[in-house]
Formats: C-alpha cells, sequence, structure tokens
C-alpha cells in the first residue's frame, strides 16, 4: 500500500468518528504510520486527501457514465457507495471549508456531464445546455447530499427516478 493509499485508509477510520473540520493532519499522518513531510509530499491539505478518496469511488460509480454505463445503473452504484460509507461521507460533508467536498463533488459532477455530453457530440457552446448541465450538477449533487445527512430514508431507486425526472430535457435528450 502506497502512501496516499494508507492516508486514505487513516482517514476514513477518523471520519467514521469525526468531521473533517474535527480531524488534522498530524491525526491523519500518525493513523496512516507516516509523516507529515509524507503527508504534504501527496496531498496539499487534508480538504486535497478527501477530494482524491472521493474521486476514486466516484468515478468508479457515477463517472461510469463516460464508460456508456447507462444513468440509472451508474447513479445506484453512487448511491450503493453512499450507503456504504455514510458515516465517513457525513462527517466528510459536514465542513464549511471553501475547499470542502460539496465543492468538489459539483465539479466533478459538471466534468462528467461535460464529457459525457462531448462524447456524444454535444455542443457544448450551448447556453441553454451548459444551464441545464450546471443546474443538474448542482441539483443532483445538493440532493444526494440531503438524502445522506437526513438518514437515506428514501431508497436509492426511488431517488434515482426522482432525481432523473427533474433533470432538464436539454440533458435528457442525450441521456435518454
Amino acid at each position: 500500500m502506497d502512501s496516499r493509499e494508507k492516508l486514505a485508509a487513516a482517514l476514513e477510520q477518523l471520519l467514521q468518528y469525526k468531521s473533517i473540520d474535527a480531524v488534522s493532519v498530524i491525526e491523519i499522518s500518525s493513523a496512516a504510520g507516516v509523516s507529515r513531510k509524507t503527508f504534504y509530499r501527496c496531498f496539499r491539505d487534508k480538504y486535497d486527501l478527501v477530494t482524491w478518496y472521493f474521486a476514486r469511488f466516484y468515478e468508479a460509480s457515477f463517472g461510469r457514465i463516460k464508460e456508456e454505463i447507462a444513468w440509472e445503473t451508474a447513479m445506484l452504484a453512487h448511491l450503493d457507495f453512499y450507503q456504504a460509507k455514510h458515516r465517513v461521507l457525513k462527517n466528510a460533508y459536514t465542513t464549511h471549508d471553501i475547499n470542502g467536498l460539496r465543492q468538489f463533488d459539483v465539479s466533478i459532477t459538471r466534468r462528467t456531464y461535460e464529457i459525457y455530453l462531448r462524447q456524444h457530440g454535444a455542443n457544448l457552446a450551448d447556453e441553454e445546455l451548459q444551464f441545464a448541465i450546471e443546474f443538474a450538477a448542482r441539483g443532483g449533487t445538493d440532493m444526494v447530499i440531503e438524502w445522506l445527512l437526513s438518514g437515506m430514508k428514501l431508497p436509492p431507486q426511488r431517488l434515482v427516478k426522482l432525481l432523473k425526472q427533474t433533470l432538464p430535457q436539454k440533458l435528457l435528450q442525450h441521456i435518454g
């Protein structure tokens, strides 16, 4: 296991019980069995580590729409990840830092939609399509985070259906 993996595993353990704001780089490094110097060789700060951790799971779930996996299947895989890592993610999202996971989540979702749409010949210069992408990235991300933070009471299949129903038509015409 390389240093990044060790740090991610240590972060995951710490986020089981504490919010990201309450976790220090020293705690993460110590739990990973590496020095602070090694931490900073791998990551800018603890928020950079959180986004690296999240990005790996994101790409293996919703990010797979870029590989022609059905939108619903990819979103269900994404929600499965949220259910499996709910305590970790809840503690990762509860931050007021500008570098927090929410901002990264919106950004990676936006990029995922743009890549997917570009692959399908969509005109990304279209102002209405750009608005639809932004709406879907922000709205979808916020609704999934709210689902997580409120205890995931809605069955994942129902949430997927509701999320897809609210996607802008400009986006839906490319997703199918």
